[in-house]
This record gives structure tokens, sequence and C-alpha cells, in this order.
């Protein structure tokens, strides 16, 4: 049964990824005084920190993917893939169609798992996006507080176009905002059987990055607080930088 999950969660990854290329060098950015340069490598968790919100081991599975705009996900464009593909930037972490919508300047994206037997969350992706400036961050946030809650109560079915005619269901609820963090439970199944199991989902901003977090929590368990965890622990390294 684990097996059969994690090879799900694979696909999903892929589907969401369609080409993605690692940019060789580090993306940085300056805080407001221009002398504070912070790595959106270092604003991603570390397996300590994702430890402490995860409630248990969840390493990196490999180093973090950095670039610009052209390294986000980009498997998902139309409604052949994904529909309503209006809604897609709610269950999946840094699609490129949802952040294009914004001027883009850098971003890092780094995959963990753990897939032991009697683990509770067993893969997380985490994702920092820096957009032009502040207001552009604001802005695109803004759009995605409007667009979770619009997409409250629908399930977004995903078409892989395999030889099994694989679809993959999530549905949207509880989107909700705390200040600079909007937050959402995704309901994820499959066509083949698959158990159904929570999605936790959450995205912050501050300054002029957006943290983008998505965890995957087994059967039966509580979704719970931990993607919101994490991207605090991402946005005070930014506040920290300024």
């Amino acid at each position: 049964m684990a097996l059969a999950r994690a090879v799900v969660l694979l696909v999903i990854g892929v589907v969401g990824a369609g080409c993605v290329s690692t940019v060789d060098g580090t993306a940085r950015r300056a805080g407001r005084s221009g002398g504070t340069v912070l790595s959106l490598e270092e604003i991603l968790p570390d397996e300590d920190e994702v430890r402490a919100a995860m409630g248990n081991d969840l390493p990196p599975h490999s180093p973090p993917e950095v670039g610009g705009i052209d390294m986000l996900p980009n498997g998902i464009r139309d409604n052949d893939r994904a529909a309503p593909i209006e809604c897609v930037g709610a269950v999946t972490t840094a699609a490129r169609i949802v952040y294009e919508k914004g001027p883009v300047r850098a971003a890092a994206i780094q995959d963990y798992w753990n897939y032991d037997v009697g683990v509770v969350v067993s893969s997380a992706t985490a994702a920092a996006i820096k957009l032009a400036s502040s207001a552009d961050a604001q802005r695109l946030f803004a759009s995605f507080v409007q667009q979770w809650q619009h997409c409250a109560g629908t399930t977004v079915i995903m078409r892989l176009h395999d030889s099994s005619d694989t679809e993959l269901y999530s549905e949207v609820t509880n989107p909700r905002v705390d200040g600079s963090i909007l937050s959402a439970t995704i309901l994820s199944w499959d066509n083949h059987h698959t158990p159904q199991y929570p999605l936790e989902r959450a995205v912050g901003v501050q300054g002029d990055v957006i943290a983008d977090v998505k965890l995957a929590v087994r059967p039966r368990s509580q979704p719970g607080t931990r993607a919101i965890d994490l991207v605090e622990v991402m946005l005070r390294k930014v506040s920290s930088a300024n």
C-alpha cells in the first residue's frame, strides 16, 4: 500500500513538473539596505526545520532546483491536463502557469520524501519565489487568495493520458487566510482505488518573496498546521534579512 501511494505521489510530481532543468548558480536577493544578501536556497527549510514542522524525518530528496521562471514546473497548461485549470494553483506547488502572472525574478524548489511505513507525512515540496518587488508579491498573493476561495469545494481532475487512463482527483477544502499566509486542505484520490489522503497547502508572502508549500499526509491521518508552520519558518528567514 505504501509503495502504491508513493507511485501515485511521484506521478503527481511528474504531471506538475513537465520539463524542469536546474540552473547553475545561486539565486540571491538583497535586503532593503542593500547590505544583507540571502540566497533563495537559504530560505528553503533545512532537514531539521522540516522534521520539527512535520513531526517525522523527511530528508531532502535531491539538491534544490534553482533558476528563473523557466525552471518552474510546466506540465499543466490547459484543461486537457487539469480541469478546471483556474484551480490548479490551489492543488499544486509553484506551477509556472500560476506564477507567470507576476514578474518572477528567481525561484528555488526542494522536495522531501520518506515512504517508510508508519510516517505521518510522506512527502513535501517547498518553493521560494522572488518577485520583482514587494508590491508585485503582494498583488500575486492577493490573486491566490481570490482563486483559492473561488475554488473551495471544487474537485480538480488531472489526466495523465497514460495506458491506464489514470485520473487524479484533488478537492479544495477550507481555504483560509491568516495575515500573510493562505492555507487549505486538499483531499486527494484517483480512479484506481487508491485510499483518499489529505494534502496540506500553504503559501505566504514577506517582502518580495512568496513561500509555497505542499505536503502529503498518509490516509486516515488528520491534516494539521504543518504546511503553515513550514511557511512561517521560511517567511521568518526573509524577514530577518530585511
